[in-house]
């Protein structure tokens, strides 16, 4: 996502440790014994990843609706930077399938509608890609911040926040162990929450917010991190596509990245190495393309030092060209279209 002008830069470097993060996971779980029984008995990388992605999703998107000139405007920015590298990651990943060179089956039609308006997971279709429910889960979040918005709510960040980790704290305790109505979802419900609070976070660098107001939102967001990882996965083994989930290696995902975040926004006048922010800038194509190159590449090598130099190096080269031909000259049709967006919106 755009960060508001003028541009910080832990935003982009934190997209970069995100997308490494999920991409270090992906590639190395399925080839190293000893990296999958790291992630199973210490640190789950993938979710240290995703977190990060949504603290800075919810640190940016709803100011950006607050900053544009109109909500279609916002729309029309959003649509031609999230879709056409969407669609174009789905439609290679069919091909594969199709073709038997990555795992998974051909979607029904259905299936395809759901997976197009990038909320599958939320319709109850198969997702094309597993990595697809981050994008489903944002996309909710954008929808959610748009109708706050048209009802004058959204500035109402601390509030959301709160409400937002109440919910998941009623799904994720008392929905999942005392009233037994959910197995899942706690995750879901607490990274929509993480979102919200990211948003805080930029409330206070603006002032908006005290910095005290700040420390309990955040302080409250981790007591019901660990209220939830406790009740769900502490004593148990919960099978993920991963690999195998418990309670530390989830929970210290969740805590290092929200004190990541946390120290990086304190710091954030800091400067960064450019190729990190690079890496960072270009994240999203990092994130869609990594799952397609590794599915091809990591089959073919059996040595996972040459394996993991390979795959990585591969997304990286891919990223850059889908970056460069499809979401840059995207983005910027997008603010041309957007600019010509009628400037009437409800504030």
């Amino acid at each position: 996502m755009q960060a508001p002008s003028p541009r910080l830069e832990f935003l982009d470097f934190l997209r970069f440790l995100a997308a490494f993060a999920v991409m270090l996971q992906h590639t190395l779980e399925s080839k190293s014994l000893a990296f999958a029984a790291f992630c199973t008995d210490y640190f789950q990388f993938g979710v240290f990843g995703v977190t990060l992605f949504f603290l800075t999703s919810g640190f940016i998107i709803p100011v950006s609706i607050e900053k544009a000139p109109s909500l279609k405007a916002f729309w029309i920015n959003r649509v031609y930077r999230l879709f056409p590298l969407y669609y174009t990651s789905i439609l290679v990943s069919l091909v594969l399938i199709y073709l038997g060179w990555i795992e998974g089956s051909v979607p029904s039609v259905a299936s395809l509608a759901a997976n197009a308006v990038m909320l599958a997971k939320f319709l109850g279709q198969p997702l094309v890609l597993g990595l697809y429910w981050t994008l489903n889960l944002e996309m909710v979040f954008y929808l959610l911040v748009t109708g706050l918005f048209l009802v004058g709510l959204l500035r109402k960040s601390t509030l959301l926040a709160a409400l937002a980790l109440v919910a998941a704290l009623l799904v994720g305790v008392v929905g999942t162990q005392v009233l037994h109505l959910f197995e899942s979802g706690w995750g879901l419900c607490f990274q929509l929450a993480t979102m919200f609070v990211g948003t805080v976070y930029y409330r206070h660098m603006k002032g908006q917010v005290t910095g005290r107001t700040w420390s309990l939102v955040v302080l409250g967001a981790l007591l019901v991190l660990f209220a939830i990882t406790y009740f769900n996965l502490y004593g148990k083994d919960v099978p993920d596509a991963l690999g195998t989930r418990s309670f530390w290696p989830v929970t210290n995902a969740f805590l290092l990245a929200y004190l990541l975040f946390t120290g990086c926004f304190l710091l954030r006048r800091l400067s960064y190495p450019k190729p990190f922010l690079f890496l960072g800038l270009i994240s999203y194509s990092l994130y869609l393309v990594q799952a397609t190159v590794l599915a091809l590449v990591l089959p073919q090598i059996e040595n996972v030092y040459l394996s993991t130099v390979v795959g990585l190096g591969a997304t990286i080269l891919v990223s850059y060209f889908t970056y460069t031909f499809i979401e840059k000259p995207f983005v910027q049709i997008g603010r041309k279209r957007a600019r010509n967006a009628p400037v009437s919106v409800p504030r």
